[in-house]
């Protein structure tokens, strides 16, 4: 496992985890254990509404990245709020899903969360090898219920095109 990339200034006041800058958006047990993976409903609905990005929960400047997966490019929307471009950076190479590092998503849920039962989605996810992750570069988006799961939030970019779309770099290759 390589070491993960060094905190940039702007989130030194972000707690870490395992050296990984714990994204504002991310949850934790009451044990204070950070569920990364997992989106809090609440901070996913004020960064979609409020246009605050989701690693650092500041304001989003002008352009803002989405990151979706292929999946995603199909209805052109994600559930994963917008990062400004210094946090996408970062997470571009830290998170280890977006960088390649895991290859397939958890085969259980996460531990904390042992007895409580897994979303739909995340469970057919469960083991499942890892889609392909892109960066979606927006001025704006859509706040929209998402295609497949009308109970859960989306950011879309349908009815307004995207600035640039790219793969994002895989670790190694």
């Amino acid at each position: 496992m390589t070491a993960p990339p060094p905190v940039p200034a702007h989130l030194s006041d972000r707690p870490l985890s395992g050296g990984l800058v714990v994204p504002w958006i991310t949850p934790a047990t009451t044990g204070g254990v950070y569920l990364f993976g997992n989106l809090a409903a609440t901070s996913q609905h004020r960064c979609l509404h409020e246009r605050r990005c989701q690693i650092c929960g500041r304001a989003l400047p002008g352009e803002a990245v989405l990151f979706a997966r292929t999946s995603d490019l199909r209805t052109r929307c994600t559930s994963e709020p917008a990062s400004c471009p210094p946090c996408a950076a970062y997470s571009a190479g830290a998170c280890p899903m977006l960088s390649g590092a895991r290859s397939t998503y958890r085969t259980s849920t996460h531990p904390a969360l042992a007895g409580v039962p897994a979303d739909p989605q995340r469970r057919l996810r469960q083991g499942a090898p890892a889609e392909r992750w892109y960066a979606v570069h927006v001025q704006q988006y859509d706040v929209i219920p998402h295609p497949s799961r009308p109970d859960n939030l989306a950011a879309s970019w349908q009815r307004i095109p995207p600035v640039r779309i790219e793969a994002v770099p895989v670790a190694g290759r």
